[in-house]
């Protein structure tokens, strides 16, 4: 009898297991998993493939050196490599004293890595659908806050805007995005409510 799909596959969380256990097999499928995207957040925030580079490396050694204190009922694998990438990207920003000029990020300058091609493209094409949904102010302040590491304190000075109407702004965009992420909207919700948008 042939094993299924759920049986042959390994989770992250067991690789990670396995990891702590000097398993550099375990290390190569992780990084095959999640090293594309957390090189595309590098890039991204960094808008320097070198410094991207050395950011993606520095998240899986972080990943290989700690793998015995990873907690999974905290985070998911995937959420912890991307955590790890984005303070090792702002402590590279604080270093240059200055903070990013965002932009997006071409599919083309992620050519030529050494990452698997059955990557899941679900979860980017949603979060992207999810960021194209909020009004051009708000999905500003919650890129330049999560990308460029800006604090609402930051970008209120920076915009000419009221704290409260950062934090409301931030809170409002987060809000929208995890109605889209879940498939909703805001009109819906609110009919079946029997409120008005």
């Amino acid at each position: 009898m042939l094993a299924t799909l759920a049986d042959t596959v390994v989770s992250d969380a067991e690789l990670v297991a396995l990891m702590a256990n000097g398993d550099e097999g375990a290390l190569r499928e992780l990084f095959e998993r999640h090293g594309g995207i957390v090189l595309s957040l590098a890039l991204r925030m960094l808008s320097n493939r070198e410094d991207a580079e050395e950011v993606l490396h520095d998240t899986f050694l972080s990943l290989w050196r700690h793998a015995a204190q990873y907690d999974g009922s905290k985070a998911a694998v995937r959420t912890y490599l991307y955590a790890v990438a984005r303070n090792h990207c702002l402590t590279r920003l604080r270093a240059r004293s200055a903070r990013p000029q965002l932009r997006d990020i071409e599919p083309e300058a992620l050519e030529g890595s050494a990452f698997s091609a059955n990557e899941d493209p679900v979860p980017g094409v949603m979060a992207r659908r999810a960021l194209a949904s909020l009004v051009d102010e708000d999905r500003r302040l919650l890129e330049e806050a999560y990308f460029g590491g800006w604090s609402q304190s930051e970008l209120a000075e920076r915009h000419d805007l009221p704290l409260g109407t950062v934090k409301s702004r931030v809170r409002r965009a987060l809000l929208k995005m995890r109605d889209v992420l879940l498939g909703r909207s805001i009109a819906a919700a609110a009919t079946m409510t029997g409120g008005t948008a």
